[in-house]
């Protein structure tokens, strides 16, 4: 009796011990599960957050002694997505307000690359659920055309179910190498709205281009178109010659010929623009209204630096090195096996007991144990473990996660380099323009003007050609289609410069 009660005991603490085994296992799983979940949450939200409630920021810049780079404000400064308070006060640079913000805000709501950008880093979002699940569970089945015979019965089928779980670090690792993924992706979306910012605004400067051309074209028609009359009775009073009449009639020809090519470029223009909103490219576009050119003297360096601290190209590098670091230790851990537990329940076919004969001396059958009639089932809990004994192949998997991230390195250097160029570049294309612009509006264009009204006074009062006359004309007109080209070139190399220094930028006045 007390053997029997031993064996029993015996019995109940392997089963114990084997339960509380799977139970451990289960727990550790189930703990690597949550962490997982709080970092597909964490994920989740900063995709919500950069897809719902993004702004340009923008900066003050203030030249002073120290040379410090200067804050970004509180994404409270900007007024709706992607528009700053800057551009809801464009309207100071103009005679009423701009309609560049409304193209802004369509692009960032409209356009395809923008919306792919986005539908990037939901994706991106989802492949956190995947790498930090469990393994699906495996089934097996096991049919033995020839049984195993025991006392108990012939076993002929076993149907066993196991649970790989591994290391709960391996899945925390791989979870947070795939929200360093979703954060690239934002990175990139935010990239790409950047980008399509300065391609409106180019778009729109290049149309204000055409439209400003126009107007002056057509100015200059109505002003040679009055002075053609004038012309036209001089000659037949004879006090002017036919050349001087017809003359002035080709360039009212030449003129009209400009505005109609004016028109067909502005078409063209609009239509540039009109494929950034998403919309058809015969799709009418308002005038655009009348700027004074800006006046931006920031010191290169500082913006280089705001560059590097807030382009979001770069930014894709800071996570993606932080993935490749994850990565490196997910290679590290391959050392560490991986459990499976699983439980198996084998099907025991009963047989007849064996029933010994009745003995001829006695008359009588001996005892016999009549306990094979029920046939029990059999069941077991096991455990496995992989045996990663390849040690050749993880340690070239943790030379090949160094090495990309010695790549990321090293491309995250090569593009610092290139943005610190198309920065220094748009700065050097920003200074020129508003030199330029500076000439012309305090010496060429009032030079010119002044030299056009002396040599028609000098015409009329008939000391001079009118040859003359139209040459100092042509020279004006070029100058003031130069000014108009000048500031729309002035504002495309800021879209540029603010572009690649990702914030909205401004100077302290006064």
């Amino acid at each position: 009796m007390s053997m029997h009660c031993g064996v029993v005991m015996n019995a109940a603490k392997t089963i114990t011990d084997v339960l509380f085994t799977a139970v451990s296992a289960m727990t550790v799983a189930a703990l690597a599960v949550t962490s997982a979940c709080s970092t597909h949450r964490s994920a989740a939200e900063e995709v919500s957050k950069a897809i719902t409630d993004w702004h340009r920021p923008s900066i003050l810049l203030d030249q002073g002694e120290s040379g410090e780079l200067p804050a970004v404000p509180s994404a409270e400064r900007s007024v709706g997505v992607g528009i700053t308070e800057e551009e809801e006060g464009h309207g100071r640079r103009s005679a009423s307000p701009s309609p560049l913000q409304s193209y802004v805000r369509q692009a960032l709501e409209r356009n395809p690359s923008v919306r792919a950008a986005s539908a990037d880093a939901r994706a991106k979002l989802e492949r956190i659920a995947q790498v930090t699940s469990l393994p699906d569970p495996v089934l097996r089945a096991i049919v033995r055309p020839e049984p195993i015979q025991t006392a108990a019965g012939d076993m002929y089928f076993t149907l066993g179910v196991g649970q790989t779980i591994p290391l709960p670090a391996k899945l925390e690792g791989a979870g947070r190498s795939a929200a360093a993924e979703v954060r690239m992706a934002i990175e990139r979306l935010n990239a790409v709205r950047l980008g399509v910012i300065a391609d409106v605004e180019q778009a729109y400067y290049r149309l204000y281009l055409t439209d400003r051309s126009i107007e002056l074209t057509e100015a200059h028609r109505q002003l040679l178109e009055e002075l053609e009359p004038v012309l036209a009775s001089q000659y037949r009073a004879g006090g002017a010659e036919q050349q001087d009449l017809l003359r002035i009639q080709i360039e009212i020809a030449k003129l009209r010929d400009d505005e109609n090519r004016l028109g067909r470029r502005r078409a063209s223009a609009a239509a540039a623009l009109n494929q950034l909103l998403d919309y058809p490219p015969d799709r009418e576009l308002a005038g655009t209204l009348p700027i004074s050119p800006r006046t931006f003297d920031a010191d290169v360096e500082q913006l280089i630096a705001l560059a590097a601290a807030h382009n979001p190209e770069l930014a894709t590098f800071t996570h993606r090195a932080q993935r490749d670091r994850e990565e490196i230790a997910l290679a590290r851990l391959a050392h560490w096996p991986d459990a499976t537990i699983g439980f198996e329940w084998t099907y025991t076919e009963p047989r007849d007991p064996f029933i010994p004969p009745i003995n001829p001396q006695t008359g009588i059958r001996p005892p016999y144990n009549d306990r094979s009639d029920g046939g029990d089932d059999n069941w077991a809990l096991t455990l496995q473990l992989n045996l990663p004994i390849w040690l050749g192949r993880i340690e070239a998997a943790k030379r090949e996660a160094r090495q990309r991230l010695h790549e990321t390195q090293h491309e995250k250097q090569a593009v610092l380099n290139k943005i610190a160029f198309r920065v220094y570049d748009a700065w050097v294309r920003v200074q020129t323009q508003q030199e330029t612009i500076r000439l012309l509006e305090s010496t060429l264009i009032p030079q010119a003007k002044q030299t056009y009204e002396v040599s028609l006074t000098s015409y009329q009062a008939g000391k001079t050609d009118f040859l003359t006359v139209i040459d100092n004309w042509r020279r004006l007109l070029d100058f003031e289609l130069m000014l108009h080209r000048e500031v729309a070139d002035l504002e495309i190399a800021f879209s540029e410069l603010q572009r690649q220094v990702s914030v909205q930028l401004e100077e302290k006045r006064g």
